[in-house]
């Protein structure tokens, strides 16, 4: 029986880089991130002081001081107790179905732009995309961690790098060549620094911070890491410097051949493709590019498949859920979870599938999903400052500089940026099809029944765990 539960084998940094890599970045951003122009430079930077570097710092510091599996449940729970851990870990894994489903949509509509255009519309063909690319995901997660490492690699080179590089070369080629610049560079403050007054501007810059979260998401792999307090740190530093490179460079290089209020959310990035390759007679190129991209965008689906289920099979030693629910194969992954999480979101695509007006319930799940996630998020940060005070034994390989005062400051940041997100999160888009107060009532009810959800699991699993034991201790005696 020993043998069957051998350690799995360990991954390295560059691995483990891939992987958080492939949950955070990708180019499917890039035309979201190119709207404001030069903008984009200080909202990025933004961003990043405010949400990305406080969360790779929290969760470097939190995943270093208790490496075991489990990530956010097992920080939350040292901090504010285990029921309040499983709601962390349940909220950051339920807001992934919700997430996932709508990245398999836009997986749908690239891989219509590479063959025919018109499939995008086609809201079967959406669907069976989801189910096939999910479940694919799905079954390929079974092997483990070390199957991941490898795919997420593929799919990063792939999905993001090829794309970013072959962008950044076209861009240049255009400059060198004498094009117009269609995009105003000019480094004044006007154009450089966006108007706070407006309130378009915050939702502008809560959408830059919604781009850069899922930093913690790989620390609930983080014991499957060689010298995983050394070499953690350096993974999350690695895929913030990328995210910020990669944001900023790639928005560069689209506005500079497209006008900005030109640039589709969607098509942007295929936009700028097609305006580059034809210049040079090699639109034949613009169908591989999007199939690369299709390919990268599963890649990240496919990273997210593991990491929060880890959190959520963590707790089942604790006894939180129910006993269906903790059945493993001998990689040590949580099958019937895994199965769970994709019936899941192939309900969500069929319900997304079958709505009148798409785009409106498109918006509706993606602001709950960011809801959700806020509220992991708020836990993360005001347990990392509570456990500064709480456990000061526990040995730190890594620290958030400038003792507690740095971590105040750091996730009291990461606070203020969830309070802020969440505020505008229960505002109606503009392009959203309907009545304000529909919109804010679905957001507000279906956060409460996310957070309440997890709270009634929780007791299912306790009494069902508990009567498991009174059995055994029964047929004992």
């Amino acid at each position: 029986m020993a043998s069957s539960n051998s350690s799995p084998a360990k991954i390295g940094v560059f691995s483990f880089v891939m992987i958080t890599a492939a949950v955070v970045m990708s180019v499917r951003t890039l035309p979201m991130t190119a709207q404001p122009g030069m903008m984009t430079i200080f909202l990025t930077l933004a961003a990043a002081i405010c949400f990305m570097i406080p969360t790779a710092l929290v969760s470097a510091e939190l995943a270093t001081a208790w490496p075991e599996d489990g990530g956010i449940f097992i920080w939350v729970r040292e901090a504010f107790g285990e029921r309040m851990g499983f709601v962390a870990v349940w909220m950051q894994w339920i807001q992934m179905v919700f997430g996932m489903t709508s990245i398999l949509m836009i997986v749908g509509a690239i891989f219509a732009y590479a063959f025919d255009p018109a499939l995008a519309q086609n809201k079967m063909y959406i669907l069976a995309v989801i189910l096939v690319v999910y479940w694919a995901c799905t079954l390929g997660n079974m092997r483990g961690v070390k199957t991941l490492g490898w795919v997420s690699t593929l799919c990063v080179i792939l999905g993001v790098f090829l794309p970013f590089f072959v962008l950044v070369a076209c861009a240049i080629a255009y400059l060198v060549g004498g094009h117009p610049i269609v995009t105003d560079l000019s480094l004044t403050t006007a154009n450089l620094i966006p108007d706070f007054s407006d309130k378009g501007t915050w939702a502008l810059f809560i959408g830059f911070v919604f781009v850069v979260m899922g930093m913690e998401v790989s620390a609930s792999n983080v014991s499957h890491v060689k010298n995983a307090e050394r070499n953690y740190p350096i993974a999350v530093f690695l895929v913030a410097l990328f995210v910020v490179i990669v944001s900023v460079v790639g928005s560069f290089a689209i506005f500079i051949g497209i006008p900005t209020k030109h640039i589709s959310m969607t098509a942007g990035l295929i936009q700028a493709f097609q305006t580059y390759f034809k210049m040079w007679g090699l639109g034949w190129l613009t169908p591989i590019m999007a199939i690369c991209m299709a390919i990268g965008l599963a890649g990240q689906v496919n990273s997210w498949v593991l990491g929060p289920v880890r959190g959520l099979q963590a707790t089942a030693n604790a006894g939180a859920l129910p006993k269906v629910l903790q059945k493993t194969n001998k990689q040590g992954v949580p099958v019937n979870l895994i199965y769970l999480q994709a019936i899941l979101i192939s309900i969500v695509g069929v319900l997304i599938c079958v709505m009148p007006n798409v785009d409106s319930f498109y918006f509706m799940l993606l602001g709950l999903t960011s809801l959700v996630y806020i509220v992991a998020y708020l836990l993360m940060f005001s347990a990392a400052i509570y456990l500064r005070y709480k456990r000061p034994d526990i040995k730190r390989s890594f620290t958030v500089p400038g003792g507690n005062i740095g971590m105040w400051i750091c996730s009291g940041l990461g606070i203020a940026t969830c309070l802020l997100a969440g505020y505008f999160g229960f505002q109606a888009p503009s392009s959203y099809v309907g009545t304000a107060s529909s919109y804010f009532n679905f957001q507000f009810f279906g956060l409460v029944i996310m957070v309440i959800i997890p709270i009634i699991v929780y007791a299912w699993g306790k009494r069902s765990n508990k009567a498991e034991l009174a059995k055994v201790a029964a047929k004992t005696h």
